[in-house]
Formats: structure tokens, sequence, C-alpha cells
């Protein structure tokens, strides 16, 4: 009878614990084109999963094909007008971007096996003294769902000042150019976008198709780093639930089954880690190295005048939110390591007299084990990084600091094509 309660339990309450991969956090990618997995809201996680046949994957894959064309277009154009600082910037954003939406799609494929993994790691916390550990504390769902959301928000924000940024600069080239023959929408879009109307016929129809895609570009790259501080904080909260398991019990004599069943929920987690790192850790590479480019970029663009106040406001705000973004998104990811550390103390602390395998065992793996998530083991997510970023992007302004050179004002150009 406790068996069968005990696999009940399992099956109904599991998924409640998946809060990092479920629901409202999941639906966002999706309404970016990204993660098209079926069956999301579902009571039983096992019935989320990677369905060809489906609404969300052909929607993916006409973002896909479309945005592929659109990337080939932006890319041929601005090499036929001649890369510089800027135009190579815009060309690795697509890039990058482009990128990471296939790389969400084949992690669509493999969504079962990583719920899977999460489903072996969470039975170890199904037990009551871990679910009283939870009661009255700032739930990891509504953290992720916080922290994931209050992002999305300020990403929302970037992109209305940029539209407003841009709308500014073309009310100003209209006055520069005294163009009368076109209205402000019309010139707005062929300036914007002059790869697409080169060759497309301007209308509503290809308006309409050029925006949705330039929507989910901009937002795939700030859900990559929602999606990584998403399943870092679930790591961090189970090591977290650990720690505060051995803090109730300190100065307590425990069993040798007490220190046996913690030894194998620490084992569980960092099998769960070891996972997400091989899983993810092409995402981590990517995101750090983008964001790590983008900011040293903008960094060297803010030497640069605009004629706009708009233009102004928009590229400090987005250089603000970039940084924040980042460092938000090292700080969770590093702290998977420094949550898995974290019961040594008290382990050491243990009278000698308690000491057994089984407590020498776990003492021997939270000191010398790596549980830590990486860019596939090119960097470590560790706090030390923060610093050793912060310190390579100030050795790259000082450096490049007698490099500044005026970057043309695109809002004296009065061509378009």
């Amino acid at each position: 009878m406790k068996i069968a309660s005990s696999l009940l339990l399992f099956y109904f309450f599991l998924p409640i614990t998946f809060n990092i991969f479920r629901a409202k956090v999941l639906l966002l990618g999706q309404c970016i084109t990204l993660l098209p997995v079926v069956n999301i809201f579902s009571a039983n996680y096992r019935t989320a999963r990677f369905k060809l046949r489906s609404f969300r994957c052909i929607y993916s894959l006409v973002y896909l094909a479309l945005t592929g064309i659109y990337c080939t277009f932006f890319i041929r154009w601005y090499i036929r007008k001649g890369l510089n600082l800027a135009y190579f910037a815009n060309c690795i954003y697509m890039v990058v971007v482009y990128l990471s939406a296939w790389l969400f799609f084949f992690i669509a494929l493999r969504w079962q096996s990583i719920l899977g993994a999460f489903s072996r790691c969470e039975r170890s916390f199904l037990s009551d003294h871990y679910r009283r550990q939870s009661k009255g504390r700032f739930a990891l769902g509504w953290k992720i769902r916080f922290t994931g959301f209050a992002i999305f928000a300020l990403a929302l924000v970037e992109d209305w000042l940029n539209y407003y940024s841009a709308y500014q600069s073309n009310i100003v080239q209209i006055a520069t150019c005294n163009r009368t023959n076109v209205t402000v929408w019309q010139n707005f879009y062929l300036r914007e976008h002059p790869h697409v109307f080169h060759w497309l016929p301007f209308n509503g129809f290809t308006i309409a198709i050029t925006e949705w895609i330039n929507r989910c570009m901009r937002y795939t790259w700030t859900y990559l780093d929602i999606f990584i501080i998403s399943f870092c904080y679930g790591a961090q909260f189970r090591y977290e639930q650990i720690f505060r398991r051995l803090v109730a019990v300190q100065g307590i004599a425990c069993p040798t089954n007490f220190w046996h069943d913690v030894r194998m929920d620490y084992v569980a987690v960092s099998e769960l880690v070891q996972v997400l790192d091989a899983q993810f850790g092409h995402l981590i590479l990517l995101a750090c190295a983008n964001d790590m480019y983008f900011i040293a970029t903008q960094l060297f663009n803010g030497f640069q005048r605009r004629r706009v106040i708009a233009n102004y406001v928009y590229f400090w705000y987005s250089l603000l939110l970039l940084m924040f973004r980042t460092i938000v998104m090292l700080y969770v990811g590093s702290g998977v390591y420094a949550a898995s550390t974290s019961p040594l103390q008290l382990l050491r602390n243990v009278p000698s007299q308690h000491w057994g395998i089984d407590l020498q065992r776990l003492t021997d793996e939270v000191a010398s084990g790596e549980n830590v998530l990486s860019g596939k083991q090119f960097f470590f997510l560790k706090r030390q990084l923060i610093l050793a970023m912060a310190g390579t992007l100030v050795t790259y302004e000082l450096v490049l600091l007698d490099q500044v050179k005026k970057i043309p004002d695109t809002s004296t150009d009065c061509s378009y094509f």
C-alpha cells in the first residue's frame, strides 16, 4: 500500500515540480516559434513531446524557412554595400539568432529525454521533509515566471523604443531629403528594410511578414537568456533543498541511512546537472559569446554622436538592458556551482564520532565534484567568470579608445537602395 501511494504521488505531483519548462514560460517561447512541443499544459508531463504533425511544428518550420530567406537577403545586401563595424554586427546578430532558433528546434526533438532526466532527479525530492521545506518560501515556479516575464517585459519596452527611435530618424531624413512623394510609413519601411523591398513588392502582406520575422528574431535573443536562467534556477533549487535539510539536522546525531539518503539525493542532482550541461551547453556558449560581443560593440558605438534624442534613449536603454540580462544569466548560472558546494562546511562540522562511510563519500563528492554548467567545456559558469568578462571588456575598450571613428549618419542618406 505504501509503495502504491508513493507511485501515485510521483505520477500526480511530479508535473507540479516541472515549473521550469512548463506552461507560461514555455508558451512564451512558442509564441515566438521556439520549442514546438505539444501538451505543455497536460497534468502528465510524459505527454509533453515533439510532434511533427502539429500546428506548433508547422509554425516553427514556416518561420525557419522564411527567416532563412530573410537572413540571406540581409547578409547579401550588406556585403554588397561594404561591411563596416555596424553592418558586420548586424550580420552576426542575424546568424546567431537564426542559429538559436534551430538549436531550440533540435532541443524540442529531445524534449522527452530531457524531462526524463528531471523525473529521475525529482523522485528523490517528493518525500515529506523536502516538501515541508518549500512551504512559506519563494516558490521555484513563481521565481522563474517572475524573472522570465520581467526580463521579457523590459525587452518589450526596448522594442518599442527601437521602433520609436527609427521612426524619429525617418522624420529627420524626410525633412533633410525633402521627400514629398512618399508617406512617412512608406519611407520608414523602405529605409529600415531595403534588402526586402529591393526584391519584393511594397504591400501589406510583405510588411506583415517582415515585421513578424523581425519581432520573433528580436525576442529570440532575449528568450535565450530566459531559458538558461530557468533551468539554472531548477538545478540550484535542488541543491539548496539539500543544504536546508542539512541545516535542519545540524548538531543532531543522524543514523547511517540518513547520510546514505542525502548522498543519493546529491548524486541525483549532480547527474541532472551533467545532463543539462550536455543538452544545453551549446546554448550557454552561444548566449555568452553573443552577449559579450554585442556589449563590446555597443560600448564602442557609445562614443558616436546622434541627431535625435530618441536615438540616445534607445541606445543606452538597450545597452543597459543587455548588460543587466547578461549579468543575471551569469549570476544565476554560476549559482548552480555555488549551491553545490554550500553543504561542505556543514559536513566538515559533523563530529568525528558520527562519521561513517556514506558521510565521507558525500563530503568527498561535494568537495571534489565539478557540478558546474559550461559552454561546451570552453568555460565554466562560476562567479569568477563575471569579473573575467568585465575585465576583458574594460581592456577591449581601453585598447580601442584611440581607434574611434565617426560612423556615417544614416539619417542624412537620401538613398533607399
